[in-house]
């Protein structure tokens, strides 16, 4: 580690102790093979290959973080469109040391298929419920074109430190009915069938593909410790292998149960993080994360055909909280997020500058001033109402403050740069965690890189904690999706926030963010001049939504990727006394941002539907020259393509990263100029395109 680093994030934590809190933090790194191919590496959220990466990159879990601990598959929500809930791989441990499952060659952590027979289940199912005392409530189940048993169930409980049981209505001759489907068993019994004050937890044994599968109800810590006792003693006895655990995660766990999950997510992996109680531990277990994920043979980078390399997508979102409810600084002082709220609408590169390909208000985590300019009258209101008030009792009453403004257009409370779900949200199961959510962020190419980021993340909430912040909202209006596009107007944002936590006592330096910029913003080619260069970087597009349309009797929204932005920027301001730079002809207005001055060029890059503006031609390439002012003469200049400027397509996506580079290079056609004279077009700017040209009105 830079020593540097270590002192900045010594002043952080020692802030954050000065103030008397525990601020916990976790997150969502999310990864993809190196090869993606299907559609569970593209919009889906399951598939066969996702979930053989899950079991074994969870096997490695257990060996690096949770020796003696268990894998287990836990579901989750079920989304319209995909007939099963998602899975989540999980690998938890007990927090005191003591063995939970001592023997995990007994799993299967591959997605290969298992050796068990049929009959299996029976046997296990019979050992299991013989000593826990119940033989006689077995039941088989039937499935509907299955032959035999499809497995096996017993009613089970925990109460007052004992087993429970009872006898269903069915018996062994007229077996349980399931629900057609892929789940286990244990999700499709029907339970609905069940007299008023039946049982309705149950455990549930199958061999599914030679795949033993031992379903866990519901149980609170000590129960499920004891089930998986009895089980690890069955399998010993009976020399059981290629188990599988699933069902759900024990609850009532006291802040005893270590875990860390691999969760289905559309075109991801995504690993839950554990919280940590500082940065120190979350840069060793992001590390460790990582090299496990690279040893599988996953990365955190998704190559795209015409060479661009981005974030591997589906979101790497940092949470942050506390230890308990008790210790939670959120509750303890709530003022804490009205003074986030206002900061971070002050610094649009908190949106920008970390999040992946698509921004803007149909994004995943648009900015409160992106959805309605009224609401952030209606959300200063609220931050004041914040600040006004001390002594706190009604926690859920910051949920009411803010549910409703912290939301995309259309009223969506998880589409929310700050998401506030998880905070005091008395409307969801897992609504009450005292959780402030960070949704505009996504993975980068290294784990110190990723660790960095969250330090410089935890440095803002801990300056915020020591020193109020009341400025007004900001109202960018145009400007923010204009200047704050470009990547030389976020540095310089960044570049402020950074002298305001070194004006705080956190030394945290710019410059650490220097390789971050140059993966999110790349530089595309150069121009060289004897007085300096022009540089062409990608910068950002905010893709609007287009309407609704029926998709398989589901409405759906599709963005308009048609549009394409990029910047320029001179390594010498005093090259543009001398020369004008031009696009298809067109003087540029270079701006100033920093110490730095740009320009930024929107152009229609492809033709798609829906997409706005059909009238509109493709107007890729763009052509880019520096013209002398004195004489006309054109020194310098390329033509940039969006597109594979030797065909209509590419073959396949790039293999690696060196591949990729290779095809942005190619799309880099420097030329020698022509010596006829240039004249130069004076371009249209507007409000809304002060620090870019949008060629599309240029055409």
């Amino acid at each position: 580690m830079i020593p540097e680093v270590a002192k900045a994030a010594e002043a952080v934590e020692a802030i954050i102790n000065k103030e008397g809190m525990c601020l916990t933090m976790g997150g969502e790194p999310t990864f993809i093979p190196e090869r993606p191919q299907g559609a569970e590496w593209n919009n889906a959220a399951m598939g066969p290959q996702k979930l053989g990466y899950a079991r074994r990159l969870a096997g490695r879990f257990l060996q690096m973080l949770y020796p003696g601990g268990l894998v287990m598959q836990i579901f989750g929500k079920q989304y319209p469109n995909e007939p099963l809930p998602r899975w989540v791989m999980l690998s938890l441990a007990r927090k005191d040391g003591e063995v939970l499952w001592s023997e995990p060659k007994r799993l299967l952590l591959d997605d290969a298929e298992g050796r068990n027979k049929p009959a299996r289940a029976k046997a296990v199912m019979a050992a299991i419920a013989e000593e826990l005392g119940f033989p006689e409530h077995v039941l088989p189940c039937r499935e509907k074109g299955f032959k035999g048993a499809r497995g096996y169930v017993l009613p089970l409980d925990f109460e007052d430190g004992e087993w429970i049981s009872e006898a269903w209505p069915w018996t062994a001759r007229k077996a349980v009915p399931l629900f057609a489907g892929d789940s286990p068993v244990g999700l499709r019994l029907p339970l609905g069938d069940l007299p008023e004050k039946a049982m309705r937890r149950a455990l549930t044994v199958e061999v599914t593909k030679g795949v033993l599968k031992i379903f866990i109800p519901p149980l609170t810590w000590e129960g499920f410790n004891l089930l998986i006792a009895v089980c690890r003693n069955v399998a010993k006895r009976l020399r059981l292998r290629d188990i599988v655990f699933c069902g759900y995660r024990p609850y009532e766990t006291g802040g005893q149960m270590a875990d860390i999950g691999c969760a289905a997510d559309p075109g991801v992996l995504e690993i839950n993080l554990p919280p940590t109680a500082n940065w120190d531990d979350y840069k060793k277990l992001i590390e460790q994360v990582s090299a496990a994920a690279g040893a599988e043979g996953l990365q955190t980078l998704k190559l795209h055909l015409n060479g661009a390399v981005h974030g591997s997508g589906g979101g790497s979102h940092m949470i942050f909280g506390g230890p308990s409810l008790e210790e939670n600084p959120f509750l303890k002082r709530p003022v804490i997020i009205a003074r986030m709220i206002r900061y971070w609408q002050h610094h649009p590169a908190l949106a920008y500058f970390f999040t992946g390909q698509y921004v803007g208000p149909g994004s995943q985590a648009p900015r409160a001033d992106e959805t309605l300019t009224a609401k952030l009258y209606e959300l200063e209101t609220a931050c004041i109402g914040v600040e006004a008030v001390e002594g706190w009792t009604d926690k859920a009453y910051l949920d009411r403050l803010f549910r409703n403004l912290m939301t995309d257009s259309a009223g969506n409370t998880h589409r929310a740069e700050i998401c506030l779900d998880k905070f005091q949200n008395l409307g969801a199961p897992n609504g009450e965690l005292g959780l402030v959510e960070l949704r505009a962020f996504e993975t980068v190419p290294e784990a110190s890189q990723q660790a960095l980021v969250v330090l410089f993340i935890r440095a803002i909430i801990a300056r915020l904690m020591q020193e109020s912040f009341t400025e007004p909202l900001v109202r960018f209006g145009a400007k923010r999706n204009d200047t704050y596009m470009l990547p030389h107007g976020l540095w310089h944002d960044l570049e402020n926030i950074c002298a305001d936590l070194n004006a705080h006592g956190i030394p945290f330096q710019l410059d650490w963010l220097r390789p971050i910029f140059e993966f999110r913003f790349p530089v595309l080619g150069t121009i060289e001049l004897p007085s300096g260069t022009v540089v062409l970087r990608q910068a950002l597009e905010p893709w609007p939504l287009m309407a609704e349309v029926a998709d398989a009797g589901f409405t759906s929204r599709v963005v308009d990727n048609s549009t394409d932005r990029v910047e320029l920027s001179v390594s010498d301001p005093k090259l543009l006394d001398d020369f004008a730079v031009t696009v298809n002809g067109y003087a540029l207005a270079f701006r100033e941002h920093g110490d730095t001055f740009a320009a930024g060029i929107r152009y229609k890059c492809a033709n798609g539907w829906p997409a706005l503006h059909p009238h509109i031609p493709n107007q890729s390439p763009i052509r880019l020259e520096c013209v002398e002012k004195t004489t006309g003469k054109c020194v310098g200049g390329a033509d940039y393509y969006y597109w594979n400027p030797e065909a209509a397509v590419y073959d396949g996506a790039p293999a690696n990263v060196e591949e990729a580079l290779k095809r942005r290079k190619a799309r880099w056609k420097p030329y020698t100029p022509s010596e006829e004279k240039r004249t130069l077009k004076k371009p249209t700017y507007s409000e809304e395109n002060f620090d870019t040209l949008d060629l599309r009105r240029h055409f």
